[in-house]
């Protein structure tokens, strides 16, 4: 009596998968291979299947195995709709990546966001929700100005257990929800405050009144963080604080009865020329 053949089976479904190759006899030992590799994709509960040449089968476990070779789908939503490429996004925390893969469980490995008006590039950080999938941390961006050539690109990069790797971009033009453009500012590169003749300062923000959303006002002392944008021409004094282009710093602004106070803003070196954005937020409210 020899052994005919050997095969494998899914356990699950007594169906044959595949037929082994005899590659070797040594007396009554008998040595197959299987090209695992060969297996579409798919879950199996694997067992081996032997016959002789009088058809008398013996079956025994091998492994449970998941041949995946594909890798996670990538789909971006913002406030719980498709995101379509070159919508407008009003706030980075409305934005959800969820990730899909049939077979193993897929994981959202980097999250890059390039573009811009500063040209910015960017790794974020990233929270997992309830149902799954991330939001990316907010950082601190410029909006959109121009929306032909300022648009933000977000690529999420994931992978699944099985090392199936892949990547996905979507374009958007950004907005924070409460947005307010101040006119641009002209001045004198010089380091101090300039007024004119009757006392007033030549460059200054004005906050205008700002709202709890009960309708209050907001009054007294604030703090507020000043970002300079990457690619300013010189850093900024505000208050005596100076923040250099790329930095974000902490003032403390006085809005006294909350009626349209006025923060003189000027060069931190003499002789500076060209033009500085930034861009200035309350983060929390007293």
């Amino acid at each position: 009596m020899q052994l005919k053949s050997a095969v494998l089976i899914n356990a699950d479904s007594n169906v044959q998968v595949l037929t082994g190759t005899n590659t070797a006899i040594a007396g009554d030992d008998y040595t197959y291979t299987f090209d695992l590799g060969a297996l579409p994709e798919g879950k199996y509960n694997l067992s081996f299947l032997a016959k002789d040449t009088f058809d008398n089968e013996s079956s025994s476990p091998f492994i449970t195995l998941v041949n995946d070779m594909t890798p996670p789908d990538v789909i971006f939503n913002y406030e719980n709709a498709p995101l379509a490429s070159g919508s407008t996004v009003y706030g980075l925390e409305n934005i959800a990546i969820s990730l899909n893969d049939a077979l193993t469980k897929p994981v959202l490995e980097r999250l890059e966001l390039k573009g811009g008006p500063a040209s910015d590039s960017v790794i974020l950080g990233f929270n997992q929700n309830a149902d799954g999938s991330y939001t990316p941390d907010y950082p601190r961006l410029f909006p959109t100005l121009v929306e032909n050539t300022d648009k933000y690109t977000l690529t999420a990069y994931a992978t699944d257990t099985k090392g199936n790797a892949t990547q996905k971009s979507i374009q958007f033009a950004y907005y924070p929800k409460n947005l307010v453009t101040l006119e641009k500012l002209k001045t004198l590169g010089v380091v101090k405050a300039l007024k004119t003749s009757d006392n007033t300062p030549l460059a200054v923000m004005r906050t205008g009144q700002l709202r709890r959303n009960d309708g209050s006002l907001v009054q007294g002392v604030q703090t507020a963080n000043i970002t300079l944008r990457t690619d300013a021409n010189y850093a900024i004094n505000i208050l005596g604080t100076v923040i250099q282009p790329g930095e974000t710093k902490n003032i403390q602004i006085d809005l006294g009865a909350g009626v349209n106070t006025t923060v003189p803003i000027f060069p931190a070196t003499n002789g500076a020329t060209g033009q500085s954005d930034f861009i200035i937020e309350f983060p929390q409210i007293k």
